[in-house]
């Protein structure tokens, strides 16, 4: 090998060697930027409890930044660690070195609910993954039909179940035509089951010796709680059971004037 040879040789060996950065430091061209999980994530939080989105990031070896945006206005809520909201609830927890871009929305409620991108920017272009944030907003029910019966003298009997709550409700209020329900009367009682092996919560109302007044909407609520309303209708329960019974008594004494005569005819015809 001539001298010429040895040296083209050398270049071509430094030229290669200057290549391999590349490969050794894992640089955006064969090692591009990738996030922790699938394209998507759906996550879920309850109403008033802090939403955690975890944004993962691996090989971001340029240390290239990191955004958070909410999509249904476009709002860049947050680029590196510094926030771009006035609302605080938004907040971004990330420690330096960690590959690691936590998104905190605090106290979060239905407005809350949406897409929410986490976003790297890179010398070739954005990178990003999408967050689908559902809020579980708790709800009351009053068990049974629309409409409740009852008879006046009789008990009325309603029962409320209060699920999908962060925490069992300290307060189960009921209400009377928009009117909350004194507790504290004689004919009134309500009972109350913090529901540890079902996680719901029920409460039961109860009211002795209906009147016609006690007729109406009456609502079950709680806390951050959808409420539930049934309609009460109370009916003269004696009145109609009497015009029942006059009526049971004339149908009665009418069948047995027929069935005499038809009789007392058959036994004429028989002679």
């Amino acid at each position: 090998m001539t001298r010429n040879q040895e040296l083209i040789l050398l270049f071509l060996t430094i030229s290669c060697l200057n290549q391999t950065p590349n490969i050794i430091t894992g640089s955006a061209i064969l090692s591009p930027v990738v996030f922790e999980g699938s394209e998507a994530t759906n996550m879920t939080a309850h109403f008033g409890s802090t939403a955690i989105l975890s944004c993962k990031i691996r090989n971001n070896v340029d240390d290239n930044p990191v955004s958070w945006i909410r999509l249904r206005d476009w709002h860049i809520l947050s680029t590196g660690p510094n926030t771009f909201t006035q609302d605080e609830r938004f907040a971004v927890r990330h420690t330096v070195g960690d590959n690691d871009w936590t998104l905190a929305i605090k106290f979060v409620n239905q407005r809350d609910q949406g897409v929410y991108v986490c976003q790297v920017s890179t010398s070739t272009g954005s990178v990003s993954h999408y967050y689908n944030l559902g809020i579980i907003v708790p709800r009351a029910y009053i068990l049974g039909a629309d409409e409740y019966y009852a008879m006046a003298g009789g008990d009325i009997s309603l029962v409320c179940i209060i699920e999908d709550t962060l925490e069992p409700p300290q307060y189960v209020y009921w209400y009377h035509n928009d009117k909350i329900i004194n507790y504290d009367t004689k004919r009134t009682r309500v009972s109350f089951d913090l529901g540890e092996n079902s996680k719901k919560t029920s409460s039961r109302l109860v009211i002795a010796s209906v009147e016609k007044s006690d007729s109406g909407n009456y609502t079950c609520s709680t806390t951050h709680a959808e409420p539930s309303t049934i309609s009460v209708y109370v009916s003269q329960g004696d009145k109609t059971l009497h015009l029942h019974d006059t009526g049971s008594s004339i149908s009665n004494s009418l069948f047995l004037k027929v069935f005499s005569s038809l009789l007392i005819l058959h036994c004429v015809q028989q002679c």
